[in-house]
């Protein structure tokens, strides 16, 4: 009789528990950033991060690492970690890209004929509620899972990946110059251009699907534009008061 003992059951290396509470709060973190629960351009503090997730610095490090890879925090010369700063001059670039990615993925849907109407107007029934009652997180979660799942129904998983990463690193932006800068009637229109988005795409109509998704996003980006200009400066009257004998009259 072998009276060798039962092996011990394999457990966790100490990398690979490394590695789970790191991807755990990288997803934590990406997620209040994305949101703006943490501020741009905030100082991260790695002990306090520690304490706030109930980890190592190990972990922190790691997941700050993954952060700085897609863009969401900056390490400074000074050994400075921050959350990364919304630029304008980089503005243009990500909406150049984010408009090119969504033209291809929205041709490779239509083309693969896998989308579904009901389920995807589902999404865009809920966007315009959250817009309807002003509630911009929900409407803004709804138009995130719609794209998120038109990139699924692309089937080509490059595409997807780098769509989702060019949405994501415009959640900031559009929560501080898109949402808050839409009147009842722009609200009708980014619902309307929207649904045309997954009419077109439902029916397999490439070429609709390219135009209407340009249409949304040239859209979006116009509100941003606009809310980014002078508001009333350029109309306000600056004339000097009358004075006499040192007082105003």
């Amino acid at each position: 009789m072998n009276s060798d003992p039962a092996p011990t059951p394999p457990r966790d290396s100490e990398p690979a528990r490394k590695k789970r509470g790191a991807l755990l709060v990288y997803d934590r973190m990406r997620e209040e950033i994305m949101w703006m629960q943490i501020a741009p351009g905030s100082a991260l503090d790695e002990v306090a991060l520690a304490a706030r997730y109930e980890v190592s610095r190990t972990p922190i490090r790691e997941a700050l690492l993954l952060l700085a890879n897609e863009g969401f925090v900056h390490f400074l010369p000074n050994r400075t970690t921050i959350v990364a700063p919304l630029t304008m001059h980089n503005i243009p670039a990500l909406l150049d890209t984010f408009l090119l990615l969504s033209r291809g993925l929205m041709r490779s849907v239509a083309m693969n004929g896998t989308a579904r109407r009901a389920p995807l107007l589902d999404l865009v029934e809920a966007y315009r509620a959250g817009l309807a009652e002003g509630e911009i997180k929900p409407a803004f979660q709804a138009q995130l899972g719609l794209y998120r799942q038109l990139a699924d129904l692309s089937q080509n998983r490059f595409l997807e990946k780098y769509f989702l990463e060019a949405q994501d690193a415009t959640v900031r932006l559009k929560q501080l110059y898109f949402f808050p800068n839409l009147d009842a009637r722009e609200e009708d229109k980014a619902v309307a251009r929207l649904r045309a988005v997954v009419e077109a795409v439902t029916r397999g109509d490439a070429d609709a699907s390219d135009r209407a998704v340009v249409q949304s996003i040239m859209f979006e980006a116009g509100v941003v534009q606009r809310s980014l200009g002078p508001r009333f400066g350029h109309r306000m009257e600056i004339d000097s008061p009358d004075v006499l004998d040192g007082e105003m009259t």
